[in-house]
């Protein structure tokens, strides 16, 4: 059997660390909503759901003319974003099989843009996390 732990940890940072912090965020959900915009655009002219690696691929053409402030941050921020997507919009044709099913009460919940208004934001990092003792 697999047991996975995870463990909350509160961070120190300082101002320049907030301020990377809060770029992250920022592309996070700029990305989130770039993306959905996407997947509504490509579904009304062509009838099909792009995936996250397409729009990931779009994202990468397009750092290199309209948004190159996106290299301050992380590739992963933007990449997780759109995965989440690409989940949130899995999550939304799953309810709505169970809601026809008569197995699902309420909404379905079609994924909605992210917001500055709703507290600073988050995102999420991939790889291998390596804490290091400060040395006194």
């Amino acid at each position: 059997m697999l047991i996975t732990r995870g463990y909350r940890t509160q961070l120190d940072l300082n101002h320049q660390q907030i301020t990377l912090c809060k770029q992250h965020a920022g592309a996070a959900r700029w990305s989130w909503n770039w993306g959905l915009r996407r997947k509504q655009e490509v579904y009304q002219q062509e009838k099909r759901w792009i995936s996250a690696m397409e729009l990931h691929r779009e994202l990468n053409t397009l750092k290199q003319t309209e948004i190159p402030w996106m290299y301050e941050v992380s590739k992963a921020a933007p990449q997780e974003a759109l995965r989440d997507l690409d989940q949130a919009y899995r999550n939304f044709f799953r309810r709505c099989d169970l809601k026809k099913e008569g197995k699902w009460r309420g909404k379905p919940g079609f994924p909605k843009p992210k917001t500055k208004r709703n507290g600073v934001g988050s995102f999420r990092l991939t790889g291998s996390i390596h804490i290091l003792r400060a040395s006194h």
